[in-house]
């Protein structure tokens, strides 16, 4: 039979936690298969059996097995009855996604106003930030403020609030809620995600986290996002050209070599400028390794982590130092009783909406649900305060770029 999904609509999957390792029990390289997502799509409309799949998506029973397995084996799926399949997360309809949207933009507003209230305060704390003497406030706020309180922490804090759940235990060793949205038109996108500042994405290297955040609409040119990009290339290598284990084997080996000591090389650059202030350009590279160190600067500059003026160099992006957590700290102190205040006053108008949407009516658990719900009311806070000038509101600096910013810290927050 041949497999047609002309008609049917796709999904944008996303992770609350860490999926590991690029392997059969990451969502991401499940989602890889053909129509993969097409039949969770699909299966969040209704509970089908075997028959209904494959008629469906036009597909044999032996292709239909293997991708209900696949999903099966990390618990997107289950088997509900005999034969019969329901999806075992939340994926949002476009209708989901509106209610999301109207339920949240008040919320954030009302904890918008209540952070402003402290404005003075939290902008004089972070004044002590290590990299404040060359970075603007407002982007060390949207860092420390938008994505290690209201992000991390704000997620931590309501957790033992017992208002929602951050992840949980996963088949292959992993810890993390799994989400998918549909896809909507470009118009709808711009409305809906335009400079909803929600999403980060990290990794640590060697006792340094990077950290991209920011918007989904569009592209990251940041680390560790082109990093996961590079890393993934050599089983992309062995799926389309066949290639046999071993050279897939020592190409992710060799890749993740280059990876670490680029990231190395990177910190260590990037806390030199905050250390020493600026650095000649060409006495950076006055040595031997003159060609990687004047690539890797040309990198750092087009990914906006640092900028050249008049031949010296100068941080754009933040960093953090150790000391910096406390500072940190400090800020959360202020902002997350403020968030705990806000959720609590409001849990009955978030529950009544999202018993509407498709996720509650598939039976996933409504903590979960409301995992989802704190990233739209967080993301519209950020975006309000950076409106408002409070925190940096990130241009779009290429068409097809997302709106964002990156740092790398000494520390992470669990």
């Amino acid at each position: 039979m041949v497999a047609s999904s002309r008609h049917l609509k796709r999904l944008m999957m996303y992770v609350c936690g860490d999926s590991g390792p690029f392997d059969e029990f990451n969502p991401s390289f499940v989602a890889r298969q053909k129509l993969g997502l097409e039949l969770l799509y699909v299966l969040n409309k209704h509970p089908m059996n075997m028959n209904k799949v494959c008629s469906t998506l036009k597909i044999s029973r032996k292709q239909a097995m293997k991708l209900l397995n696949s999903w099966a084996r990390i618990n997107a799926i289950r088997e509900e009855s005999s034969d019969v399949y329901r999806v075992n997360f939340a994926i949002f309809t476009k209708e989901d996604l509106m209610i999301l949207a109207r339920v949240s933009e008040p919320i954030a507003r009302e904890l918008a106003g209540r952070i402003g209230n402290h404005a003075k305060r939290i902008t004089s704390l972070a004044k002590d930030f290590s990299a404040a003497k060359q970075v603007q406030i407002e982007k060390l706020l949207f860092a420390a403020l938008g994505c290690f309180i209201l992000d991390w922490l704000g997620l931590k804090t309501l957790e033992g609030e017992k208002l929602l759940v951050r992840n949980k235990p996963q088949p292959g060793n992993r810890n993390y809620l799994l989400f998918a949205r549909e896809e909507v038109n470009r118009k709808t996108a711009l409305r809906l995600y335009d400079k909803m500042y929600w999403g980060s994405h990290s990794d640590t290297s060697d006792a340094y986290t990077f950290t991209s955040f920011g918007d989904h609409h569009g592209m990251r040119y940041a680390f560790p996002d082109v990093l996961w990009t590079l890393q993934a290339s050599p089983k992309a290598v062995q799926t389309f050209f066949k290639s046999p284990s071993w050279m897939t084997e020592k190409l992710s080996t060799i890749t993740q070599l280059c990876s670490k000591k680029m990231l190395r090389d990177t910190a260590f650059l990037l806390f030199r400028l905050n250390a020493e202030g600026t650095i000649s350009a060409k006495e950076l590279t006055k040595n031997n390794v003159e060609i990687w160190v004047r690539n890797l600067v040309h990198l750092l500059e087009d990914m906006n982590y640092i900028f050249r003026e008049k031949g010296r160099l100068k941080l754009n992006y933040p960093i953090f130092a150790d000391d910096d957590k406390k500072i940190v700290e400090q800020i959360a102190d202020i902002i997350l009783p403020l968030v705990t205040q806000t959720i609590r006053q409001n849990y009955s108008i978030l529950k009544r909406a999202l018993s509407n949407t498709t996720p509650v009516r598939n039976k996933v658990a409504l903590n979960e649900v409301l995992n989802e719900a704190w990233h739209w009311i967080f993301a519209q806070t950020n975006k309000i305060l950076a409106e408002k000038g409070f925190l940096y509101d990130p241009p779009k600096k290429r068409a097809e770029e997302a709106r964002y910013i990156a740092w790398v810290a000494k520390f992470s927050f669990p």
